[in-house]
């Protein structure tokens, strides 16, 4: 799996390269959420990865395009954070032990299991991906109770890392974000956005045609309070959930998205060219 000793092995890479390596704020436990920065100019794309935990698929892809970028040039500013919940990245590959005194008790929140393969929330069991102030808690999978998954937690932003990277994407004035998950290959798009509509349809549209075996959502409005949701609904930008790999269960495979990090790899640079060209 990509862990987060690889993450900062990674971020030194690309540091030496030239990229602008620094970090967007810390997790619960206090390891940093760390970002590489590329390219120039007025419009910029905030890619990330790593959300949930057990999708280590998507840090790894996020990597790989961040150092794709940098070797390349970029014609505007492109900002990767692959793994926005280190903590739980660190719980799946080492275990309960990593949260001390809080270990029992997150064994018995999953379900006595020591087993963190199939996790996806932070160490506070808070599932980030419904933590964003976005019609909060209207999701039809949220639950109210700590849990492996989907727990919106007691409040919007309740979590040190939705914060973080709710402040960078603001500080930065991104054009665009783009957020990769990790099982379905499938583009989702759509939060009742009115005004930008047909905009972010056809940027959606854009995008499908570049993944080419991707499938573009239509108007999906059974999840909520995701950063996606977040950047659609009070942002007003564009922004874009990606499910990698087509097929298959989780815990995946390392391999398991090798394809479909070839098609992904330079989207973002692909993205940047449309806006600018827009």
């Amino acid at each position: 799996m990509y862990t987060y000793a690889d993450l900062k092995s990674d971020m030194s890479r690309l540091a030496a390269m030239g990229a602008a390596v620094y970090s967007i704020g810390t997790s619960v436990l206090g390891n940093e959420i760390w970002c590489a920065e590329t390219g120039r100019g007025e419009t910029g794309l905030i890619v990330t990865g790593g959300i949930h935990a057990r999708e280590n698929v998507s840090c790894r892809l996020v990597a790989k395009q961040a150092f794709d970028a940098v070797a390349g040039g970029a014609s505007g500013r492109l900002f990767f954070v692959p793994m926005l919940n280190p903590d739980g990245a660190l719980l799946r590959e080492k275990g309960a032990a990593i949260a001390g005194d809080r270990a029992q008790t997150l064994i018995d929140i999953n379900g006595g299991s020591d087993d963190f393969s199939l996790w996806k929330a932070n160490i506070n069991a808070v599932d980030l991906n419904t933590n964003f102030d976005a019609r909060w808690g209207t999701g039809a999978s949220n639950i109210r109770y700590p849990a492996p998954q989907n727990y919106i937690g007691p409040e919007p932003f309740s979590e040190p890392e939705t914060r973080a990277i709710a402040a960078f994407t603001v500080k930065t004035g991104a054009s665009l974000t783009l957020s990769y998950h990790a099982l379905g290959r499938e583009i989702y798009w759509y939060f009742y956005q009115k005004k930008h509509y047909s905009r972010d349809l056809a940027i959606g549209e854009f995008i499908e045609e570049q993944l080419k075996i991707y499938s573009l959502d239509g108007a999906h409005t059974d999840s909520a309070g995701g950063y996606k949701d977040w950047c659609v609904a009070k942002l007003l930008i564009p922004a874009y959930t990606i499910e990698l790999v087509g097929s298959g269960s989780h815990p995946l495979p390392d391999n398991a998205a090798d394809y479909d990090y070839r098609l992904n790899l330079n989207l973002p640079e692909k993205l940047l060219n449309y806006l600018q060209s827009a």
